[in-house]
Formats: C-alpha cells, sequence, structure tokens
C-alpha cells in the first residue's frame, strides 16, 4: 500500500481545498496550512505543491523550509504567480488568455512543449495548455525551459540545481481542477501527481458536500 503523500501548502482557498478533498486525490494529499508550516509538518510529506494564488508572503518567511526540503533530495512544484521573495526567479503578470479555444481548440498559444517531461509525454495540446498567469522574464542558468508561449516567453521550467527537483509553471492546474471549469486536467494533474511521488491516481474526480459541512 502507497503511504507516500504531498503536501498542499494551503492559504484558505476553497479550490485548493477543494482539489486536495477531492476523492481521487485525498487519499495522496495533505493540506499544510502556511501560516503554521514548520519542519515537522515538512517531515510528514514527500513532496510539496505550491499553488497559484498561494500567500507568497508568508512564504518567503518560510523559504529556508522550502529549500531544505529540496536540498533532501524532494520534489517542488509551483504554479501560477510567484514571488521573486523566495524564488530565484523573476514573474511578471500578463492577461489570461481565455479565448483562444474559441478561435482555434487544437492549437493553443504555445510556441513550444518539450514533450520529453514526464508530465507532458503523450498529453495533447489540450491537455498540456489551458491557459497561463503570467511569464518568467528571469529564470536561473541552469533552468531546464519547458514550455514557451507563442512571444517566446518562460511559461514551465524546472531545476535540480537545489539538491531536489523544483517545477514551475504559470499554468494553473491544481486550482482549475478544484473549481472544476476545465473538466479535462485529470490528465495532467494525474501525471502531476505521479511525477511528485510516483504514484497515478485512480477513480473518478468527485467532491463530497460532507467536506464543506453539508449533509444531505
Amino acid at each position: 500500500m502507497n503511504t507516500s503523500r504531498i503536501g498542499l501548502i494551503f492559504n484558505g482557498v476553497w479550490s485548493q481545498y477543494a482539489y486536495a478533498k477531492a476523492t481521487k486525490y485525498r487519499d495522496l494529499y495533505e493540506l499544510l496550512y502556511v501560516h503554521e508550516l514548520d519542519r515537522a509538518m515538512l517531515e510528514r510529506v514527500d513532496a510539496l505543491a505550491i499553488p497559484f494564488q498561494s500567500n507568497h508572503r508568508a512564504i518567503a518567511q518560510r523559504q529556508d523550509l522550502i529549500y531544505d526540503f529540496l536540498a533532501a533530495g524532494k520534489r517542488i512544484f509551483v504554479e501560477g504567480d510567484s514571488s521573486a521573495a523566495w524564488l530565484k526567479a523573476s514573474w511578471e503578470d500578463r492577461p489570461v488568455n481565455n479565448y483562444w479555444w474559441v478561435k482555434d481548440p487544437h492549437h493553443p498559444p504555445l510556441s513550444e512543449t518539450d514533450d520529453s517531461h514526464p508530465i507532458y509525454r503523450d498529453l495533447s495540446a489540450r491537455q498540456s495548455f489551458w491557459h497561463y498567469h503570467g511569464v518568467y522574464t528571469r529564470v536561473p542558468d541552469h533552468a531546464w525551459i519547458v514550455q514557451r508561449n507563442v512571444e517566446g516567453e518562460v511559461i514551465t521550467w524546472q531545476t535540480g540545481h537545489y539538491g531536489g527537483s523544483l517545477l514551475v509553471t504559470t499554468l494553473d492546474p491544481i486550482v482549475e481542477h478544484g473549481v472544476q471549469q476545465i473538466t479535462h486536467l485529470d490528465h495532467y494533474c494525474d501525471r502531476l501527481t505521479e511525477w511528485l511521488i510516483g504514484v497515478r491516481p485512480g477513480g473518478k474526480f468527485e467532491i463530497l458536500p460532507e467536506d464543506y459541512g453539508v449533509r444531505v
């Protein structure tokens, strides 16, 4: 029986909660409240996910914990926006294009995806991209560039420079899957989970009313 778990850094955003509590992922993810994050909590998990809409000021205050976790050879995934206060890269906001699929649903506004990456391998264009929240104008010299937009700006990158593997993207698979506005993100999130802890989730993505205090 698998006992590996992913710590999902959580600051009260309901979509983060919904993802971690969904039937498909609840046995593989553990919510870690960012304002209480400490070394003991990180010792309980095998990988970390830092979702879109995180509190980056609080993360910056605990960045030593994050980099010590990486130094132990573990994996961290960061999505959406970020802050140079703790991540050694420069993120800039951009308008979000939620309309491209209406015009040409099979050709997202990407110029490059390196599908040799385990997450992106065998994914269709629609499964590997939906929209992005900003770009990286500066990444570490040692970074592997996985995705660029049509302007050639960096969307997804990875580095093993800090001891473990750090994967960073301005896509937002966890939050979007949590709100269920885009219903084909199992493909991405399942591979993400497998990349983080070596386990491919099974079953159906369901949100249970009782997880929100509702009794039917």
